[in-house]
């Protein structure tokens, strides 16, 4: 039998039945006990009613007028109200029946149609549900009667739209303790790896198990309820962040429905208008055309006519939203002010305008817009900050879009050539050109240059990812701190057992991150403070005057724009851009320096560190002679700016927020190869294998330990020179000598070996002390030629 016939033809035998209730009153009835002599009497009371004492029930026998009190009594022991009827989502029903006997009006008002059914969601078929029924009803078999428990359900989470077309979300819980299961003949036997044979996480043999235990062999004694708890607010803000992640998957149209849903449903006001507009400044003027406002419904409005007049209007109201603003009594405005007419011939009573920011940049503005009067608060503002951030990022992403679209014009049409090789570039030119112009279909022809000789190096912040880490990990911790602070105040004021789970959580992440501190487990911390702990402490602050100062110093440790502590983040993020900085300027002071004494072609990456790839040769200038003088010069620029980097990175140390240390690093390669320049990355590149080698070391060796033991071959306050062949180390130690003798460098050498690493083996390194500096010299260098030698 197919699954989808045997979830339709599901058929259960259920009683109503609450004597498994009695029963627990039984249990913990105790007249001497203040803690549960409310079932001593609860079960006295009951005696009073004994049409509720038999089994099976019907509905009529449970709510006819001799029963009524009765019932009351059962509800009362499974639902403590107090008086809360109208707002809770209750059901009581038949074991394994989603039409209830009893539910509160709110749970009628969601979940029932006029015929007193369940109303199906929308996003959830018959057969979801009729499996979820079957999973559940099996879990219980199996437990009751074998001793056999499997994995939590998941709840269902319904998604319905009330009379006025606004979604809400709902999470349905069952809860099935006061189900006995009876069988109705003799049990098969069962082992739990028969039960559970899949090997696929979390996956079901639903089939299975009713051919190994049908269920017209079970009886269900008893009765179920039914809790809904409102997920509105989660789930849109999940819908949004799920939207805004797959944006390369989701039409506009699809995207802005999705916004629009979400807003209706967070606001809780049918009937509005929602837009958004991108907003984006290039050189210092906000880009609004069509496609900028495609989606917008107050802005594109305003500025549909063209006419300057509201175009300006438009800016100058943009320019004054720097938080989000609520405006309501737009006719007051509408004899004055331009923008006033225009909104009130659009029909506009009132609109909140929420700017979307993203690193402090205007991105864009939610518009959210009424026809009507009297729908906004000012406290509806405070609900559209939980998908401000989904939607500044969606909005962020297609400015970098646009950004790249600007750029790749520029590169295809305009793209910067080093000076050094550009005359290489003007002449491919120039035949495509003259061959365009006899009527060829020429092609461009490669830029090789043969012969180069590559130097490379690096100057690396020593374990950058493991202090980013340690920043983020005590920013955290702080947090946490802080948070638990809070809460262990609000316990001494308040008695409320949430508290108590907000603080285990805490100790949970606690010892979590002291173990590893990995992305997911940041997105969980950010999660857990933006939509657990701060609405609990907003809601403190404002209930119990006495917290408000205590809750306040929580939320002064935040960082304005990232919502959370970025104390330690910051500082270290400050430190290595400052190191960057410092390094990155003296590099590209003392390369136009060192570009007088022969051309060569330079290029420089900023990683978390500093590192550059040289290539002088023949080959690479067109009117000059090359001569090994320059080569070696160059390599000796390499030691002493390395040196030099050093001095300048200690200097700047007092300046560091986050200690950090740097290392040096060079690798020597004395045979020249060929680089050629790659149309489709429009970069110079490496040409043939045993050349790719080369670049296949400057990848490893960042990475390189001493051979025989765990040490880093980087070390700060050391310069490490990497080789493959001795005669590369000879004209390095005559530097080294030179430097020694000029009191830079300590007298100790290294000459170390290196351990293979994947692809790569042989190689060996010289590393050597930088000397510190005792004072200022002036003639720190040696005098490198400054002019091109003669032909």
């Amino acid at each position: 039998m197919k699954k989808e016939k045997m979830l339709v033809e599901l058929k259960v035998s259920s009683f109503l039945d609450f004597n498994p209730l009695f029963e627990q009153w039984e249990k913990l009835s105790d007249k001497d006990n203040p803690g549960t002599c409310l079932y001593h009497d609860l079960k006295s009371r009951i005696k009073d009613f004994p049409g509720l004492n038999n089994a099976p029930l019907d509905r009529e026998t449970v709510l006819n007028d001799q029963n009524k009190l009765g019932f009351g009594l059962i509800l009362g022991s499974l639902f403590p109200l107090s008086g809360q009827e109208e707002n809770k989502i209750f059901a009581l029903a038949k074991p394994f029946d989603f039409n209830p006997i009893y539910c509160t009006p709110a749970f009628k008002r969601q979940f029932l149609t006029d015929q007193g059914e369940i109303n199906i969601p929308m996003n959830l078929d018959k057969d979801r549900i009729f499996h979820h029924k079957l999973l559940t009803i099996y879990s219980l078999i199996l437990d009751q009667l074998y001793g056999i428990k499997i994995n939590e359900i998941y709840p269902l989470v319904f998604k319905l739209p009330n009379a006025e077309g606004i979604t809400k979300h709902f999470q349905i819980q069952t809860n099935s303790q006061f189900v006995k299961v009876v069988p109705k003949k003799p049990l098969p036997n069962i082992s739990e790896q028969v039960v559970c044979s899949s090997t696929v996480p979390n996956h079901y043999e639903v089939e299975k198990w009713m051919e190994l235990l049908p269920l017209e062999m079970f009886e269900f004694h008893g009765f179920m309820m039914m809790e809904a708890t409102d997920l509105t607010l989660a789930q849109s803000v999940a819908i949004l962040n799920e939207a805004v992640l797959n944006q390369d998957q989701v039409t506009p149209e699809s995207f802005m429905d999705i916004v629009e849903d979400s807003v209706k449903s967070m606001l809780g006001v049918p009937n509005l208008k929602v837009g958004i507009a991108m907003l984006q400044s290039v050189n210092g003027k906000m880009v609004m055309n069509e496609s900028r406002l495609a989606y917008s419904f107050l802005i594109k409005q305003l500025c549909s006519e063209g006419c300057q007049q509201s175009y300006e209007a438009v800016l100058d109201l943009l320019s004054k939203v720097e938080k989000p603003i609520l405006l309501n009594d737009i006719d007051i405005v509408k004899e004055t002010k331009s923008l006033g007419i225009k909104l009130n011939e659009m029909g506009v009573k009132e609109m909140i305008l929420y700017p979307l920011r993203h690193n402090g940049d205007l991105v864009g503005v939610l518009e959210v817009c009424s026809l009507y009067e009297g729908r906004f608060d000012p406290i509806m503002m405070l609900s559209l900050d939980y998908l401000a951030p989904s939607l500044s990022l969606a909005l962020n992403r297609q400015a970098e879009i646009l950004d790249q679209k600007i750029k790749g014009i520029i590169r295809k049409n305009f793209t910067a050539i080093h000076p050094v090789v550009e005359w290489k570039f003007d002449e491919i030119a120039l035949d495509y050109a003259l061959e365009e112009e006899e009527g060829k279909s020429p092609e461009l022809k490669p830029i090789i240059f043969k012969e180069v000789y590559p130097l490379y190096a690096a100057v690396d912040v020593k374990n950058s990812s493991i202090e980013r880490n340690n920043a983020s990990h005590d920013d955290f911790q702080i947090q946490l701190a802080s948070g638990k602070k809070v809460l262990n105040y609000a316990r001494e004021i308040h008695f409320m057992p949430l508290l108590d789970r907000l603080v285990d959580k805490i100790e949970e992440f606690e010892k979590r991150i002291n173990l590893i501190l990995v992305s997911e487990e940041e997105l969980k911390l950010t999660d857990f403070f933006q939509f657990e702990l701060e609405p609990t402490f907003r809601h403190l602050s404002e209930q119990f005057p006495a917290l408000k100062e205590t809750v306040q110093e929580y939320f002064d440790q935040l960082d304005p724009e990232l919502g959370i502590v970025n104390k330690n983040r910051k500082a270290f993020e400050q430190s290595l851009a400052l190191i960057n900085q410092t390094v990155g300027n003296y590099l590209d002071k003392e390369e136009v320096k060192i570009q007088q004494m022969f051309p060569h072609y330079f290029e420089k990456f900023k990683t978390d560190g500093i590192e550059y790839n040289i290539y002088i040769g023949q080959s690479l200038v067109n009117d000059l002679k090359f001569d090994p003088i320059y080569l070696k010069n160059l390599r000796l620029w390499q030691l002493q700016t390395l040196i030099e980097i050093v001095h300048l990175v200690s200097d700047k140390k007092l300046q560091l927020a986050h200690p950090l240390e740097v290392t040096q690093l060079i690798l020597a390669h004395n045979t020249p190869i060929s680089i050629s320049f790659r149309l489709d990355e429009r970069k110079f590149d490496v040409e043939g294998a045993y050349n790719i080698r080369y670049e296949i070391i400057k990848k490893r060796i960042d990475k390189a330990l001493v051979k025989g033991s765990m040490e880093r071959l980087n070390q700060p306050g050391k310069i490490a020179i990497v080789y493959s062949q001795q005669k590369e180390a000879r004209e390095y130690l005559d530097f080294i000598q030179f430097l020694q003798n000029k009191n830079l460098l300590t007298q100790e050498v290294e000459d170390l070996e290196l351990e293979e690493m994947q692809g790569v083996y042989g190689l060996k390194a010289i590393r050597v002390t930088v000397k510190e500096r005792a004072q200022e010299n002036p003639e720190i260098f040696s005098k490198l030629i400054a002019e091109r030698k003669e032909r």
